[in-house]
Formats: C-alpha cells, structure tokens, sequence
C-alpha cells in the first residue's frame, strides 16, 4: 500500500501505531512522508518540521518495523514569494526528507 502518513493523521489514528502495525506486516509499499495540523474536517498541510508529527520518531518507527522502501513528498505548501509552481517547497520537502532517511538509516542510504 502507498502509506500517507498525514492521511492517517487527519484521521485521528495514532500514527506511531499504524507505522509500526503496517510496516511489520509488509503491508507499506512505499511512504508519503509529510505533516499535517490537526485532523479530520479541520486540517492544514504544513512542511515537514512543523507539528503534530514527530519526523524523526516516525522515521525510527518505519527502520524498527523493518521498512526498507521508498519514502516521497506528497503536497508541500508553497513558500510566500516562490512563483515557480512550488519548486522550492518541493526542494524543502525532499532535503528534509533525505536528512531524516541520513539520521534514521544511515548516510550510506541518503
């Protein structure tokens, strides 16, 4: 399955359980790692670093359960003044992602 991890968020799951659940099971294919504020009706998707998701532990969670797959961007807010479709919330996105795949997993698989 592609596991969204915001979309597991905005539902209300814990979603350190559901890492640890999906993963173990080989059930997650590949991994949307991003964030998001709040949940069900009342959600904001927000850059990585910001709350309520716990980057690192999640990415601790998805190395502990044995995922060994690939991890993406998925929505990325733009940043005020990037008139390039994004671009620089995309970069964002994915510098943050291979920094927590460098701490978690090692500098070899960054």
């Amino acid at each position: 399955m592609l596991f969204c991890q915001a979309c597991v968020t905005e539902m209300g799951v814990d979603v350190y359980q559901a890492i640890h659940r999906m993963a173990t099971q080989n059930k997650i294919v590949y991994v949307h790692f991003r964030n998001v504020k709040g949940s069900g009706k009342y959600f904001e998707e927000v850059f990585s670093d910001e709350v309520d998701v716990d980057m690192l532990r999640a990415m601790q969670g998805y190395k502990d359960a044995g995922f060994d797959g690939p991890f993406m961007m998925d929505h990325t807010p733009q940043i005020p003044g990037d008139f390039a479709g994004a671009r620089a919330g995309h970069a964002l996105a994915a510098d943050y992602i291979r920094a927590m795949i460098q701490a978690v997993y090692g500098a070899q698989n960054g």
